[in-house]
């Protein structure tokens, strides 16, 4: 029978070595077609099962739930499905960014070979440009058709997130309670200053949201008990057990049973650990429910058996690496790691939490004039982010990892060093060009905004 201790192993049996730390990379992008810029539908040779029935020619195994084909596979990665057809690449974890790239490369690659063959482009923003929510094909995967029930009853847009969001999520490993503690605090107090250099997705409903990032706001709409800020991340006793108690309080969405999921959405984890649910009367967790409830939660960085940051937009490739490469020196290098917990040392839970409310709408132009007391040991949120980005970077200097050319880590830091000199997110970017190049009209946007 599973119990809190046990749960608490199970965390604890996820600590690394630091030498077997890796990086894992899960990037989400839309599908549309070229013709007339709408997105694809689920169903046919024409929508997304063509498409994934179309990357089997690289290697890739269907995987099929009731007899409809939803993801694929491969030896250490794969291509799954959100709830309205976003593309996402769960990327093999690599013990450096060199193998990231030559991945994430290898996958565009792929999608390019397609769209050309299927008239499709591949979109990476974080938030659906013109689409509307009434409109998407929903994905016949049962655990979505249950989050579609439920996420009404606890935000306002929580159908939005669902359908009209992609983000870019980042997987880094712990060693032991302690290191896992450090780099939970980190990523959480830091999770801001790259949303806003990062942020990319201010159109909605094909208007400009006068919004950086509408995904960010759409978030914060969704649902509190499972998303947004963690405080007692915060705390200098933070600790597997308590992460442990916090995700048995958060409600159930399902469990897998017989090849589908069965609707527990809204019910008490701890109930079904006692064998009190009247849906499954006496029965009580696997370890596989356990690791499954734990995908539920949605907070802008989440402990499973690694650390997963979620906080940002999707990105195009350049930028995806460069995000990457952020967190992988400052994580990686234990001198950068002390260094960067020393910006965020004294950080308020409610500072914090207030600073990603203002998240949706701040941008760089004025960063430089953005408060952070109470967050960071600086001046403004613009001193923070330099601060913290040469932090990133000597950390992937000493991390010294070359490719086979000699190329160091830091080389993929550069599109982001670019977009802080010029205090120009790609948010803002894509409002100037709307402005003043597209006359305000959208359809450029699909032919810039590609992966």
């Amino acid at each position: 029978m599973i119990d809190a201790q046990r749960l608490y192993d199970d965390l604890v049996g996820h600590c690394k070595p630091p030498e077997q730390c890796l990086i894992g990379v899960e990037h989400e992008a839309f599908l549309f077609s070229r013709h007339d810029h709408r997105r694809l539908p689920y169903a046919g040779p024409a929508g997304i099962e063509g498409v994934l029935t179309a990357l089997e020619r690289f290697g890739w195994q269907p995987q099929h739930e009731q007899g409809r084909l939803v993801g694929l596979s491969g030896d250490a990665a794969s291509i799954t499905l959100e709830p309205a057809g976003q593309l996402e690449l769960s990327g093999t974890p690599w013990p450096d960014l060199h193998g990231v790239a030559a991945e994430m490369i290898e996958h565009r690659r792929q999608l390019a070979e397609l769209a050309d063959d299927l008239g499709l482009g591949v979109l990476a923003l974080g938030f659906a440009p013109a689409w509307a929510r009434e409109a998407a094909d929903w994905v016949p995967k049962s655990r979505y058709r249950i989050m579609r029930d439920y996420m009404p009853r606890v935000g306002v847009h929580g159908l939005d997130m669902m359908a009209r969001s992609c983000s870019l999520q980042l997987n880094f490993d712990y060693c032991s309670e302690a290191d896992m503690r450090e780099k939970y605090r980190l990523a959480m107090a830091l999770q801001p200053l790259v949303m806003v250099a990062l942020a990319n997705a201010p159109f909605a409903d094909g208007e400009d949201s006068t919004l950086t990032s509408y995904r960010h706001y759409v978030w914060l709409h969704t649902d509190s008990a499972r998303c947004g800020v963690l405080p007692e991340v915060l705390r200098d006793d933070f600790g597997f057990a308590d992460y442990v108690q916090r995700a048995m309080d958060v409600p159930m969405y399902s469990v897998a049973r017989d090849g589908a999921h069965l609707d527990l959405a809204g019910r008490s984890f701890r109930d079904m650990m006692r064998g009190e649910l009247h849906e499954l009367p006496g029965e009580t967790p696997t370890q596989q429910d356990w690791a499954d409830h734990l995908n539920t939660l949605m907070h802008d960085v989440r402990l499973k058996g690694h650390l997963e940051l979620r906080g940002n937009d999707s990105l195009p490739l350049e930028l995806s690496l460069s995000l990457a490469a952020f967190w992988t020196g400052l994580l990686y290098d234990e001198r950068a790691r002390r260094q960067a917990l020393a910006l965020v040392e004294g950080c308020d839970a409610a500072h914090l939490n207030l600073l990603r409310h203002r998240l949706p709408g701040l941008g760089l132009a004025d960063s430089h004039r953005i408060s952070v007391s109470g967050v960071y040991r600086a001046a403004s949120l613009l001193e923070a982010l330099e601060a913290a980005f040469d932090l990133a970077h000597q950390g992937l200097e000493r991390r010294a990892r070359r490719d086979a050319s000699g190329k160091n880590e830091t080389a993929y830091l550069e599109p982001l060093r670019r977009i802080i000199g010029r205090r120009f997110s790609p948010a803002e970017r894509w409002r100037g060009q709307l402005q003043r190049e597209w006359r305000g009209h959208l359809g450029a946007l699909y032919r810039h905004a590609g992966f």
